[in-house]
């Protein structure tokens, strides 16, 4: 049987294309189905469509965009399990891994539904009750979300919550790698009855689309997931047309474990975050420092949770090629390598280093992959310059047993989230931003929903 053709979500329609690209089961190899390879007239449709949609969306009203998006909220939690099987497949991401995706995702479509109902227009009374200054939120417009594939219904629900409720409008753009879920999010969109235009999705070639999306005049935001290099690109195009732009990109997260740290709770970070969805994380920990006294200690603590890890697939060969060359660099420069082989089809086995320091690639850069390296160390200023060094700043963690100290610890440590004893990072209600080359602007709580206002002030005089 031939694989499902899916064509682009545009307005009302579902346009077919001339070229189709194939999405494979990242386990099996088998083709799950073929998607439309969107082209730029494709994107001046959408935009166009989007646009159409705008005013009425905006009018519309926090109230009727709550109820919208409550509706919407609901149809997304009602096909949570086809969504993550959707994941599952095309990511090669654990089914349990990608049912807590979907399910935290669907969480923050909620808790902006609630915000859009708290989108209060101020006044500011004059010397009687009509004049005064009128302050009101107004949508910042036409909003591009290029996202990438590791998480590929979270990163696009990050953005599209908080846009709606700002009474924006949105072309989704998802990874060519992994475009099924996402563009399922868009097509339930229909059957939640979200107006026409206010949700699109466009799939494709990734340099084409998005470089006619980050110079087409319609488009007034881009919001991107992705590499520090793909994101230098998409501003090249956007700033000079001074585009409003939210860059979510790349980290490099370290764990520091203090003196009187609970060691099974650092190793329990280091397991879940070192190696969840293969490395392929923003927020993992690639890095742990812990005191020299309890380095084997720990890694008594952590080895057996390494050696029961079941891993799905790498995402992509690139991915997989990558993680064969990072630990031949390591072993080059004389750290100790335990694990990290390539196995059959697309996976790898987990690794982990020792004995590296600066110089070696898996600590400077971002790995993406699923490998943790522990580093020993005997000053704590020492430590928190370690961790500070790489010019990165999304996501680090913290374990420590003094409150106060743990925490003033904490506040050295240049990240945009420092999750303290435990591994949770993300909730809808709190911002998550990247310091340094991590990034530009916010993305969920309150910072999160401003991203997508532009303030007007009435100033009424008489």
């Amino acid at each position: 049987m031939a694989a499902a053709r899916l064509p682009l979500i545009i307005g009302d329609a579902r346009v077919d294309t001339p070229e189709w690209f194939p999405v494979d089961d990242r386990a099996t190899g088998a083709v799950m189905a073929e998607v439309a390879a969107g082209r730029p007239e494709d994107v001046d449709r959408a935009v166009a469509a989007a646009r159409a949609a705008l005013p009425a969306w905006d009018a519309l009203g926090p109230l009727g965009r709550a109820a919208v998006m409550t509706k919407y909220a609901h149809v997304l939690d009602a096909h949570q399990g086809e969504i993550a099987e959707l994941i599952h497949h095309e990511e090669g991401k654990p089914i349990g891994e990608a049912q807590a995706e979907v399910a935290r995702a669907c969480e923050v479509v909620h808790h902006f539904a609630g915000e859009a109902e708290r989108l209060w227009t101020r006044q500011l009374p004059g010397a009687n009750l009509s004049t005064g200054s009128i302050v009101r939120p107004a949508p910042i417009g036409v909003v591009a979300a290029i996202t990438p594939w590791n998480f590929p219904v979270a990163l696009v629900l990050w953005k599209l919550g908080p846009a709606m409720a700002a009474g924006c409008t949105m072309i989704v753009k998802p990874a060519i790698e992994a475009p099924l879920a996402a563009r399922r999010l868009c097509d339930l969109a229909t059957e939640a009855g979200v107006p026409d235009g206010v949700i699109s999705c466009i799939t494709g070639d990734g340099p084409i689309l998005g470089e006619a999306l980050c110079t087409h005049s319609g488009v007034d935001k881009v919001a991107f997931t992705g590499s520090r290099r793909v994101a230098e690109q998409i501003a090249a195009w956007a700033s000079p047309r001074l585009k409003a732009l939210s860059l979510e990109l790349g980290g490099h997260g370290a764990l520091l474990v203090l003196d009187d740290a609970d060691l099974d709770v650092a190793a329990e970070v280091a397991l879940m975050q070192g190696y969840a969805n293969c490395g392929q994380a923003c927020y993992a920990v690639n890095r742990v420092l812990v005191p020299r006294h309890l380095e084997a200690d720990f890694l008594n603590r952590l080895r057996p949770g390494i050696a029961a890890l079941n891993l799905g697939p790498m995402a992509t060969d690139r991915g997989r090629d990558r993680h064969a060359m990072l630990m031949d660099d390591a072993r080059a420069k004389g750290a100790t390598v335990e694990g990290g082989a390539l196995l059959d089809g697309n996976y790898v086995e987990p690794a982990l280093v020792t004995n590296a320091g600066p110089g070696v690639l898996l600590v400077d850069e971002e790995p993406f992959t699923p490998v943790v390296v522990v580093m020993p160390y005997d000053d704590l200023d020492a430590a928190v310059a370690e961790v500070n060094r790489p010019d990165y700043g999304l996501v680090s963690y913290l374990c420590g047993g003094d409150s106060r100290r743990t925490l003033e610890t904490a506040q050295r440590i240049e990240c945009g989230t420092v999750a303290v004893n435990g591994w949770r990072v993300v909730v809808p209600y709190a911002p998550y931003a990247g310091w340094k080359g991590s990034g530009i602007g916010a993305e969920l709580g309150q910072p999160g929903l401003d991203a997508f206002i532009r303030w007007q002030h009435l100033r009424v005089l008489a």
